[in-house]
């Protein structure tokens, strides 16, 4: 078995979705009557005088877009209240939607006023549990405090929240006393983590699982089965007042050889998450970080984006749910045009696979450029 990496390069996407040409909102986006494509900006930053948000909100619709994506792709902190009005104002004086990626579990100024919200982790050197500085969904306080804080950020009409890439519980992670006992309870045994993990290898970081064993799988699916009930809680909270809201989750490509993969990995379960009101699975493919990461060169970075994208088109169904995110520059600087449009072009294989252009106000695209890369 692969190492076990929790992607915070390559896996995943970004975002948004699939929208009918309509009017109303609940008309536009429909899964099951056929879609169209969506043609995303994913802002990693976005600039703080109103003036100059005013101007670009034009300029992203005027390069192909239908829809803008407030990032960065890994949030430590929720949004600034006082800024929602102006941005969602903005984006659709503009006539684009408005997706934000929010934050789930790694959220330290939330663990700073409660630690007592802290999960715990089994650590692969030494044996021992240690914390995971993230927020422990299994309880119940800390639960309530996010499914309010996404219904307050809902109520602003914001199109869409994609739940960001600490949206998942590692293989180690999800070690309290709780979940041990409700482990114990519900399978008649204790969690035996010498036996889950079966065996531990070496990986470029430290110490990775390389096989799972007795008891794992039933642990993954009480993570699993957790994550869920958060996600429906959240949903039915938030389209009680904004019915039309859409939310994505994310996919971690490097958990997308098997569905069993992915849930052993991530505690993720797609069909579990398409059947609890998810339309949109979203996946950044960041492929100049990953080469840089991996030590890859660029063939083979161009065919790791393949097959990312081909096997994230076989789990998600329909494939249109999918949207992958692709790098457009690094350290400030517009990677060569040639480049993104050769990336851009490797994830269209896929007719119905949605593609977000992550940009900053410093590295914005010329016109002509993504108006290509959005064309179908």
């Amino acid at each position: 078995m692969k190492v076990h990496k929790v992607c915070t390069h390559a896996a995943l996407l970004a975002c948004i979705l699939l929208l009918f040409a309509s009017t109303s909102y609940s008309d536009e986006f429909s899964v099951q009557r056929g879609t169209r494509p969506v043609n995303a900006f994913l802002m990693n930053s976005i600039p703080s005088d109103y003036a100059a948000l005013e101007k670009l909100m034009p300029v992203l619709r005027d390069g192909g877009a239908d829809t803008v994506i407030i990032g960065p792709l890994q949030p430590t902190d929720l949004p600034d209240m006082e800024l929602l009005p102006n941005l969602v104002y903005l984006a659709h004086q503009a006539g684009l939607k408005i997706f934000f990626i929010l934050p789930v579990r790694n959220i330290p100024r939330v663990l700073t006023e409660h630690p007592e919200w802290s999960d715990m982790r089994y650590d692969l050197g030494s044996g021992t549990l240690q914390p995971a500085d993230r927020i422990n969904l299994f309880d119940p306080a800390a639960g309530e405090f996010l499914v309010k804080t996404f219904r307050d950020i809902a109520s602003y009409s914001i199109d869409g929240i994609l739940f960001g890439l600490d949206f998942f519980y590692g293989d180690t992670e999800g070690m309290t006393q709780p979940v041990l006992d409700e482990y114990k309870r519900r399978y008649g045994a204790a969690l035996v983590m010498g036996r889950a993990i079966s065996r531990v290898g070496g990986g470029d970081k430290g110490p990775v699982v390389m096989e799972y064993g007795e008891g794992y799988r039933q642990w993954a699916e009480m993570k699993r089965d957790r994550l869920k009930e958060l996600l429906e809680k959240t949903v039915s909270a938030c389209r009680a007042v904004n019915p039309d809201i859409v939310f994505g989750v994310p996919l971690f490509a490097d958990g997308l050889s098997s569905s069993v993969d992915m849930l052993d990995r991530y505690g993720h379960d797609v069909k579990a998450f398409s059947d609890s009101g998810v339309e949109v699975f979203w996946m950044p493919l960041l492929h100049r970080d990953i080469r840089a990461e991996q030590g890859l060169g660029y063939k083979q970075v161009m065919e790791y984006i393949s097959r990312a994208a081909l096997a994230a088109a076989a789990v998600v169904k329909p494939p249109s749910k999918t949207v992958i995110a692709l790098q457009t520059s690094v350290q400030g600087k517009v990677l060569p045009f040639s480049e993104i449009e050769e990336a851009a072009a490797i994830v269209k294989k896929s007719e119905w696979t949605n593609i977000a252009l992550t940009i900053g106000p410093d590295t914005l695209l010329p016109v002509l450029l993504t108006k290509k890369i959005f064309r179908r």
